[in-house]
């Protein structure tokens, strides 16, 4: 790997100040960093006058006997049961939407503990939200934590390669250790823990409740996460795993023999068209394109004309903009393959991946308390910015951040990683989550300077973040725009 070399503090990842490793970039594209430069100047700017490393660091200095014993609290509930609980639900896999044991049990236990727990929410059946509000009253400050408890699909069968199993016992631990502080205290604050299903598959679970308002009453949101290191992301714009919009084209044709194929329009042959044109394509569009695809459907019998035939795209770029000329000119091809063969198309959007905003001030306090906890795999080199969640629209109406304390010796997808979820490296990593998450949001509560930061940056990165799109758009203007068609 690269020495890191000097470079200006809290710019975010688009911005090319001085000299810096290719790797501090993550996946944004050197297009993007000079299209954004002023924009990406002021966020430098909010970043040195916000300076969110002085003000964790003396956030996490200053004694607070209520906070540790918060923290405390929390790593109890996570020794004695959650962990439990954890290793319960590694032992017993469920893929996304089916999620029901999960469920089950998890709403059993915060229900056991006093909160009020609606499931099937936006009309998701494994999808809930868990209530609690002091007895001092809601107050001004509602506190969420998101919680997810899907497994990876396999072969084999489902596992735990992602360590979601552990998320919702770990914001149940920092939560009910809030619950305990707020009851005893005579605090007022509502808690909200939100149960997130189907994480691995799309469509994306988060927006569909974020677009049904299931999170509006939250005014800051936290999560772990697995992680092979413990680190932190860069303030500004991005998500974990690229732009993506998942696409299913599905084409219908007619029926007929094999022996009498003229009599049929044949759906497999429009996909595999379709399927080869995308290939061609790929030269088309810039490097850091990544599109996967799949034929799920291609006919249920050799000698009869398939009348149906699906493909299955996830279509990936570092920004959106780009991303929708990469979508238009794929459905574009998808259409002349189905008027190619005299077949119908049917394209399904079903899912949507967005940049979400990052936020200096809370990706600092949260490794703030990583290093004063001395967890494993500190990382120094800031990362680059992805938001608190893979789903980014819902970062960018409510601030949040993740915790990813390192939890696992092998990498992200793999039974390696499964198998840690379950032993002291993952315990651990899930442990000393559990006390940061309790602390933020015990600081969050409790300190308004904090929130005020918080609000102002989200506010300001909000506002950035329309401008930064309207800027690409024009650097790209020459080259996604259409070649008119001519004709006599």
């Amino acid at each position: 790997m690269t020495k890191a070399k000097p470079h200006c503090a809290w710019v975010v990842a688009l911005v090319a100040c001085i000299p810096v490793p290719a790797t501090a970039f993550g996946q944004t594209t050197a297009t993007e960093r000079a299209a954004a430069a002023e924009i990406l100047e002021q966020i430098a700017d909010l970043q040195e006058r916000l300076d969110p490393l002085d003000r964790a660091q003396r956030i996490v200095r200053q004694g607070n006997r209520n906070r540790v014993r918060v923290m405390d609290r929390a790593e109890s509930e996570w020794d004695e049961g959650l962990q439990d609980l954890s290793d319960w639900i590694a032992a017993n896999p469920e893929v996304g939407w089916d999620e029901h044991m999960a469920v089950d049990t998890l709403t059993k236990v915060l229900r056991s503990r006093g909160w009020e727990v609606t499931t099937g929410v936006a009309g998701l059946e494994t999808a809930f939200v868990a209530s609690w509000d002091s007895p001092a009253g809601q107050g001004e400050v509602t506190l969420g934590l998101i919680g997810e408890y899907d497994a990876l699909r396999d072969i084999d069968g489902p596992f735990h390669g992602d360590q979601h199993n552990a998320q919702t016992p770990i914001a149940m631990a920092a939560a009910f250790a809030l619950q305990e502080h707020l009851a005893s205290a005579g605090v007022a604050g509502g808690l909200r823990l939100y149960g997130t299903p189907a994480e691995e598959v799309g469509p994306p679970a988060k927006t569909i409740m974020h677009q049904a308002g299931v999170f509006s009453e939250a005014d800051i949101l936290i999560r772990s996460h697995s992680s092979v290191a413990t680190a932190r992301a860069r303030a500004g714009f991005g998500v974990c795993c690229l732009n993506i919009n998942e696409v299913k084209y599905t084409f219908l044709g007619r029926p007929s023999h094999q022996l009498t194929s003229w009599n049929g329009r044949n759906a497999l042959e429009a996909a595999v068209m379709f399927y080869t044109a995308v290939d061609r394509l790929r030269s088309t569009f810039r490097p850091e394109a990544s599109i996967q695809g799949v034929i799920p459907e291609g006919g249920v019998a050799p000698n009869v004309v398939p009348a149906r035939a699906v493909v299955d795209y996830y279509i990936r770029y570092p920004d959106e903009v780009y991303l929708e000329h990469m979508n238009r000119m794929i459905d574009d091809a998808a259409r002349g393959a189905a008027m190619a063969t005299g077949t119908r198309v049917e394209i399904d959007r079903y899912g949507e991946y967005r940049d979400g905003i990052t936020l200096g001030t809370l990706e600092e306090l949260y490794f703030a308390y990583a290093q004063a906890l001395d967890a494993p795999g500190i990382e120094p080199e800031l990362q680059r910015p992805a938001g608190y969640e893979e789903t980014g629209w819902v970062t960018r109406d409510i601030p949040g951040v993740g915790v990813s304390v390192y939890s696992s010796r092998g990498s992200y997808h793999t039974k390696g990683m499964a198998e840690d979820a379950s032993s002291e490296v993952g315990h651990a990593g899930f442990r000393t989550d559990a006390r940061i998450m309790a602390a933020i949001l015990f600081d969050f509560l409790t300190n308004r300077d904090l929130r005020d930061a918080v609000a102002e940056e989200h506010s300001t990165l909000k506002g950035l973040l329309g401008e930064y799109h309207e800027r690409l758009r024009e650097t790209y203007a020459q080259e996604i725009s259409r070649i008119p068609v001519g004709g006599s």
